[in-house]
């Protein structure tokens, strides 16, 4: 499908845009400019938390607006403080830095991994075929798919993969000369596909073994997205250190990346930094998203509501059984695996009012806001059943 004429000519022409413009948001919906109606089960890719207009947010974003919008980290900011002990409080970690972006916690944690590797003579850094952790050349390098890859070759050195669950390869890779393995709970970009609880206890076997470092991407499946605050605490082992943004900003560009106490003496003073990390509007919003999220009973909402939601796709899957391969996921963040036509489905669901996308080639990916409800899966699955009605002609 040629999307090319809703580009602009100001912007790189770097995106697949929907054809519509997005006017404003409310709740669980987006409204493009005729005023039509659709339910987001995007989300801004995971992070609309909260969804649209979200009282908590616009209260806390409007006090701090007529505080200050911006002052810089020479200055310790009590919006800040208050988030990261939050966050501290919540993971159990010992010190944090606030980024833009989950890519730039990315960026941190490889500058701790590469310092904490040249103190102790190790230089492989080990990630997972299928994985995505960001665009800037460094989070690009441990960002296992060659079509991100490919064009930017070469990137840092010493950065092997392993396909993801394949416990015997994961051994013959790793070794004496193994100084961090990053790895995503549940792959995103890659598919939506969970790592087995068996591989994540070999890593952790293999890390006692070898002593290296071992660093959880919890970008997109943090901040209550999978029904765990974070998606590490399901299993009950302990990164050295994790990535958290998407939502976390409940919209704002907000991200961090958290450290166990035997990390925190890795960086020296002037060893890393960032303008903008931390903002105090950002932070705003960030603390009134984690103290809404991080409650039980909100948590055991996402949970719940995210089961409906996999078992009225699995309905689907056996309905299309020629169709769809496979329904993977937890809490919100589900993915539906076809055969084929994955990005034909994407658009004709938009056209019928329902928002997702792709991820992993064939996979629809639903990252809907957290706050829906079981009326919002009964919509979605109506708007999708129509959709894989019109493409595959059921």
């Amino acid at each position: 499908m040629d999307l090319t004429k809703n580009d602009s000519p100001y912007f790189l022409s770097v995106y697949n845009r929907f054809p519509f413009e997005i006017d404003h948001g409310q709740g669980v919906y987006l409204f493009d400019t005729q005023g039509q109606p659709y339910l987001d089960f995007l989300s801004g890719i995971a992070v609309n938390a909260l969804g649209y207009q979200h009282p908590a947010i616009e209260k806390a974003l409007l006090k701090q607006i007529k505080r200050n919008l911006h002052l810089s980290n020479y200055f310790l900011q009590d919006t800040q403080k208050k988030l990261a002990q939050r966050l501290i409080k919540i993971s159990g970690y010992n010190q944090l830095f606030f980024t833009n972006s989950g890519t730039e916690a990315i960026e941190g944690l490889l500058k701790i991994a590469k310092k904490w590797g040249k103190l102790n003579h190790k230089s492989e850094i080990i990630a997972l075929k299928g994985s995505f952790h960001g665009r800037t050349l460094g989070a690009l390098s441990i960002t296992m798919q060659d079509k991100y890859q490919q064009s930017f070759l070469p990137l840092l050195p010493n950065c092997k993969s392993v396909t993801a669950n394949d416990i015997t390869e994961l051994k013959r890779v790793v070794n004496e000369n193994t100084l961090a393995l990053f790895y995503e709970g549940i792959m995103g970009e890659g598919g939506i596909r969970p790592l087995t609880p068996e591989f994540i206890t070999a890593i952790y076997e293999l890390k006692q073994k070898f002593n290296f470092l071992v660093f959880a991407d919890e970008i997109q499946t943090g901040v209550g997205r999978t029904g765990y605050f974070y998606y590490f605490q399901k299993y009950g082992f302990r990164p050295d250190g994790f990535a958290t943004a998407k939502g976390l900003g409940g919209g704002l560009p907000l991200g961090a990346f958290l450290i166990n106490e035997n990390l925190t003496e890795v960086l020296k003073k002037g060893e890393h930094g960032t303008t903008y990390g931390g903002n105090p509007l950002a932070c705003a919003a960030g603390l009134a998203t984690v103290d809404i999220v991080s409650q039980k009973e909100f948590l055991n909402h996402v949970t719940i509501t995210g089961n409906y939601f996999k078992e009225q796709l699995q309905r689907l899957a056996k309905k299309y059984g020629q169709q769809i391969v496979d329904v993977r996921g937890a809490g919100l963040m589900l993915g539906l695996e076809v055969r084929e036509k994955a990005s034909e489905l994407m658009f004709t669901a938009s056209k019928n009012g329902l928002l997702c996308n792709t991820a992993g080639g064939n996979t629809l990916r639903f990252v809907p806001p957290l706050i829906i409800e079981k009326k919002h899966v009964d919509e979605a699955i109506l708007k999708l059943e129509k959709t894989l009605s019109e493409v595959f002609g059921h």
